[in-house]
């Protein structure tokens, strides 16, 4: 799993426990007819299409929470200031473009032992953090990152899916 892969500032998420999840969900909408039977081939149209990718990740530094909370404000560079992530008043109110990742992928291998490249576009997580500490228990944060279309660009894709020669 990579947080704006093939970009300057991609970043591998590791490790993850159980492996991710790709869904694709779509909302398709039967145009009524007098005399319809049922649903008609050609009479059907698509009124909106999701796309996610869930994951869980055992990383957590408080850059890798954010992820779970991108609407938060993370200050700190990690190296010669810690970082810390806040939630504040003025985090509330419309989402700031810079709160989406440009992408985020994943790679999978079949059975086969093709792999698969999944990548969803403009993608920010929105379930929130629930985050628990236990003695001998690893510290996990799932995270459900969804795709979004962009408003101000129709020709802009929610996600991708390709066959690659190997994860790179």
């Amino acid at each position: 799993m990579y947080k704006n892969y093939g970009e300057a500032d991609e970043e591998r998420l590791n490790p993850v426990r159980g492996g991710g999840e790709f869904s694709v969900t779509a909302t398709v909408r039967d145009i009524e007819f007098d005399g319809a039977k049922g649903k008609t081939k050609g009479l059907q149209v698509i009124d909106d299409m999701n796309a996610a990718l869930n994951v869980t990740i055992m990383d957590t530094s408080v850059d890798k929470l954010a992820l779970a909370l991108p609407y938060c404000t993370l200050e700190g560079d990690g190296d010669t200031t810690p970082y810390t992530l806040t939630g504040k008043t003025s985090n509330i109110g419309a989402i700031q473009d810079s709160s989406y990742l440009k992408n985020i992928t994943m790679f999978a291998r079949t059975v086969k032992g093709e792999y698969r490249k999944i990548t969803l576009y403009e993608a920010m997580a929105e379930n929130g953090l629930t985050f628990a500490a236990a003695p001998k228990g690893e510290g996990e944060i799932a995270l459900e990152i969804s795709a979004h279309w962009t408003a101000t660009d129709d020709t802009k894709d929610l996600f991708k899916i390709e066959t690659v020669a190997s994860i790179s």
